[in-house]
């Protein structure tokens, strides 16, 4: 059997296999050439529009989890079918570069190498073939080698490390109108429909408890969002070490720390049960003295990696962490995936003060 190589740059993303060269914008790949022949893939944040070659153009189809579904131009429309776990039989001819939850099959194994080149997941064994680095105990779960907790009609696992839950149901959720809460007002879908999200000034105020500047962007001029990190109790009240935070509590801190909450367009708890005292938790009281949206949630929420990870993680100027999925070039400058629901059940709320 003839050896292949596989060639990563110094970000430890693929860049070559089987004489195939790979080309990204950020973490998305959007060039392919092997030999003369290029194809490329056109991107619009989540979603998969075209791809276009030497040998003409296609629009693609995909569902709500970047599965291409038809490739259309003028002379046909061809349907692509996968089984639950990405599989489809290779004598279907498919010509599209993108395949199962908008991942490049390899040329090779038919092996989606997820995080751009990270770890191989075989969709006809539907597990991966090596070990999560940060499994058994870390982000990663006690299966090391299991994909998206046996259910991937609801997950995806687009770095190779943890699953997300897909964004058909986040969708689904976004629609609903709360009656939990009487001044909620519609959910705020754009504070997760994001590619990226892009942290500053993370800070640690006190013991587990962090703040950051989520930089976004509201009909297309940037805007500041502040982000409160800390665990939750379900009784709705955060937490630092063991202590629990009253209200005030809460205000002075952010006070003590100079986090000017006027000076923001949104607040963004993320913290499990924080709408679950309504109109009296934190995030109501901080809409309603600063006039701001605030975000909250009524049941358990995670981030892949938010400014209480990245806190811990390092704390001093670094070049890069994970592979190629995530990007750090201080320890106040985060780029990684957006928020990563655990609970399907999870009700986010936003309090219009």
């Amino acid at each position: 059997m003839p050896t292949v190589l596989y060639a990563y740059d110094p970000l430890d993303r693929l860049i070559q296999t089987a004489g195939i060269r790979r080309f990204y914008n950020s973490s998305r790949m959007t060039t392919e050439i092997e030999g003369t022949v290029q194809r490329s893939v056109f991107q619009v944040g989540d979603h998969v529009l075209a791809e276009g070659g030497a040998g003409g153009s296609n629009l693609l189809a995909t569902d709500l989890q970047r599965s291409v579904l038809h490739t259309v131009n003028p002379d046909k429309t061809q349907p692509i079918a996968y089984n639950v776990y990405g599989h489809r039989p290779a004598e279907s001819g498919v010509a599209s570069v993108l395949g199962f939850n908008g991942e490049r099959a390899d040329p090779v194994t038919g092996h989606y190498l997820l995080g751009n080149g990270y770890r191989a997941f075989n969709p006809v064994l539907m597990r991966f073939n090596s070990p999560d680095s940060w499994s058994p105990f870390g982000r990663g779960g006690v299966n090391a080698y299991g994909y998206c907790g046996g259910n991937p009609g609801n997950y995806s696992d687009p770095s190779g490390h943890l699953f997300v839950w897909a964004r058909n149901a986040i969708n689904a959720v976004m629609k609903r109108k709360t009656t939990v809460v009487d001044s909620a007002g519609e959910y705020w879908s754009s504070a997760y429909a994001q590619d990226n999200v892009v942290y500053e000034n993370i800070k640690k105020i006190q013991s587990g408890v962090y703040v950051a500047d989520e930089i976004h962007k509201i009909d297309g001029l940037p805007a500041r969002r502040l982000v409160i990190d800390a665990h939750g109790i379900k009784q709705g009240y955060p937490l630092s070490g063991r202590r629990v935070l009253s209200n005030k509590k809460m205000l002075d801190l952010l006070r003590k720390n100079k986090v000017d909450v006027a000076n923001y367009n949104s607040v963004h708890m993320i913290s499990c049960f924080s709408a679950v005292r309504g109109k009296h938790s934190l995030s109501a009281k901080i809409s309603l003295k600063y006039k701001v949206p605030t975000t909250a949630y009524m049941k358990v929420v995670a981030v892949g990696l938010g400014p209480k990870d990245i806190w811990r993680q390092e704390t001093r100027a670094i070049s890069w962490l994970e592979r190629g999925m995530t990007e750090v070039r201080s320890a106040t400058f985060l780029r990684s995936n957006g928020v990563d629901v655990s609970d399907k059940d999870f009700f986010p709320v936003v309090f219009n003060g």
